[in-house]
């Protein structure tokens, strides 16, 4: 299955101790298949408000939602594709691509974003996004 920006999934699936949580593809795949993803959580007692989503911007979310910068992550397709195999994870609707820049966007702007998760975004705006 090809991966590309926009694309949700959720995961941990089949794991009894932890919630299943919608995941996004944030950036394109790099060429050694490293992008980076971020997952949503509920917007009631979150630190990191930078980007919020409300009810129905996206046919998972039931309830005001934000954006984990905190737990933003680089992976790779090969991993995201195990996940998918094994049943651990399972693709969702895509996002529409203003709120893809919107995430993009807090990627930056967010304090609790990881230095690494940081430069890697920007890295992906400053090579694909400006061509």
């Amino acid at each position: 299955m090809a991966i590309h920006a926009g694309q949700t999934y959720l995961y941990p699936l089949n794991d009894e101790n932890r919630i299943a949580h919608l995941w996004v593809v944030a950036t394109e795949p790099n060429d050694e298949g490293q992008f980076a993803t971020v997952s949503f959580t509920s917007l009631k007692g979150a630190k990191d408000q930078t980007v919020v989503l409300r009810r129905a911007e996206h046919p998972f979310i039931k309830w005001d939602t934000c954006v984990l910068y905190a737990l933003a992550e680089i992976t790779t397709t090969d991993r995201l594709q195990a996940h998918l195999d094994s049943g651990r994870a399972r693709m969702h609707q895509d996002l529409p691509s203003g709120l893809l820049r919107l995430i993009l966007d807090g990627f930056n702007a967010s304090e609790y974003t990881k230095n690494r998760v940081r430069n890697f975004v920007a890295e992906y705006r400053r090579n694909v996004l400006s061509t």
